[in-house]
């Protein structure tokens, strides 16, 4: 009898380990999902794909709800890191709820090395002593009463609950959604909650505040719809919560500081995080981003790094010495290339670095003399460098090359009085700097301005079509768009 007793007692052990076993598995795998989206996520940010970051931590924090992962150490990072992205864009509101949501996991996170900046650290301090200060209504976890399991509460049909049985504030999250279509989300509401009023607050993606929808009642269930017009982005964020009289929360699923999280896809809703993170990568569904392609979440290629720029303005420049038609230029001196179209190819190094090699094409217009030039080619290597640590407003630029640059300018004395504006050529080598603004458009496309100057000197009396080569200076003020691949 003790041998057998033994026996059964090991097979229970046994049997209890190896039901235990996949759950941990499953729990560990879904830690790791999370810290490699949170690392994909940052690494989008070092090149400045901002949307594609915040997008990948959005999955992040959805895979850890799904996995009743909401509380552990590695969300608060993931919570960390978005606050981090949206004091890039900047959004100052988005990242001090973020840094809320991470230190009320984890008190004493801090930010790295890497991303750390004075203003940073002392919005995540305020942050924390706000947290610290205890819940206010709508703006921090509360006790959420109630659990899980409630059949029918998905906005699929009415839930047919007994509501003798029910307790606290119960609500079944939803995970996916169909772009544009209103979700209908529903929740549980137990007579222990004495509640006044219970509101469905949600918050579109790219938007900083809630906005509130109070529940309608039908005996203990309430329900309430998220309208079309707030399921436009990649993700809507949500929760719910039971006010008393003086506007107090009784009782919450999901918190401002911490929200539930919908996917949003072109099909119908269905399946979880992981699916089809990204739909237009894929080939169907869409964005708020007017149409960017951001890098799908399980690809290993990385985010982009390469650029195409193309600009397009006019210049002017200092010049003297001698015509390509052979007339001296004998008084002051400002000629023009009223059209200067330069397209761009480089790669970034980090947010604020980039080298690119660019082609400058200027267009000499207004010559009047037979055989002139009808084009100023030229070759650069540019190195931009942008002041702000996101990459983007102020950045300074120098450029060096080789080419031509052609100015018209009208001549006081022509060889012939029926030409009188003549073209002057500069190089072939050119050397200069320039400065410029950038903003981005989206997670892939950014608008440029730039003001830029060449030097061109002479070191040889003529280059390829040029017959009459100068020293001088030309400036040019250009205008156009960047964009990623």
């Amino acid at each position: 009898m003790r041998t057998s007793s033994s026996a059964a007692w090991v097979v229970a052990a046994l049997a209890a380990v190896l039901a235990f076993a996949p759950a941990r598995v499953a729990h560990a795998d879904s830690k790791a999902d999370i810290a490699a989206k949170a690392k994909q996520a940052m690494e989008s940010y070092d090149m400045m794909d901002y949307d594609a970051a915040r997008k990948l931590l959005n999955q992040a924090v959805a895979l850890a709800k799904k996995g009743k992962l909401d509380k552990d150490p590695v969300v608060a990072k993931v919570y960390l890191d978005l606050g981090i992205v949206a004091f890039a864009v900047p959004d100052q509101d988005a990242a001090k709820v973020a840094f809320q949501s991470a230190v009320q996991i984890d008190s004493k996170i801090q930010i790295d090395a890497a991303y750390r900046s004075a203003d940073m650290v002392k919005l995540l301090d305020e942050a924390r002593t706000e947290a610290g200060g205890g819940g206010t209504g709508g703006g921090t976890t509360a006790g959420t009463g109630g659990g899980t399991g409630i059949p029918s509460l998905d906005g699929t049909g009415p839930a047919g609950a007994d509501c003798s049985a029910v307790t606290g504030l119960q609500h079944n999250i939803i995970d996916n959604a169909k772009i544009g279509a209103s979700v209908t989300v529903k929740a549980l509401l137990g007579s222990d909650v004495a509640a006044a009023k219970v509101s469905l607050w949600y918050r579109p993606e790219g938007a900083q505040d809630f906005i509130e929808v109070k529940m309608k009642s039908a005996g203990c269930e309430y329900s309430a719809a998220i309208p079309g017009t707030g399921t436009k982005g990649s993700v809507v964020h949500y929760y719910v919560a039971a006010y008393d009289g003086a506007n107090k929360v009784l009782a919450e699923k999901g918190s401002a500081g911490s929200p539930n999280i919908i996917e949003l896809a072109a099909g119908a809703g269905g399946g979880g995080p992981g699916e089809d993170e990204d739909p237009l990568h894929k080939g169907g569904g869409g964005d708020n981003s007017g149409g960017d392609v951001t890098q799908h979440a399980d690809s290993p290629s990385g985010p982009s790094k390469f650029f195409i720029g193309v600009v397009g303005g006019t210049g002017f420049g200092y010049v003297r010495g001698t015509t390509e038609g052979g007339n001296a230029v004998k008084n002051c001196c400002i000629g023009n290339s009223l059209l200067v179209v330069t397209p761009e190819l480089g790669i970034m190094i980090g947010k604020q670095l980039s080298i690119g090699g660019a082609v400058r094409l200027g267009v000499p217009i207004g010559a009047d003399f037979d055989g002139h030039a009808t084009l100023a080619p030229s070759g650069l290597l540019r190195v931009r460098y942008a002041l702000a640590d996101n990459g983007e407003g102020v950045r300074v630029m120098g450029q060096a090359g080789f080419g031509i640059l052609r100015n018209t300018l009208k001549i006081d004395n022509p060889k012939n009085a029926m030409e009188t504006t003549d073209i002057v050529a500069q190089g072939p080598l050119l050397i200069g700097g320039g400065i410029g603004y950038t903003k981005h458009l989206s997670s892939a496309v950014a608008f440029i301005f730039d003001v830029s100057a060449l030097a061109g000197i002479a070191v040889t009396s003529s280059f390829g079509s040029a017959p009459a080569l100068n020293s001088g200076v030309s400036a040019d003020v250009s205008l156009g768009l960047a964009v990623g691949m």
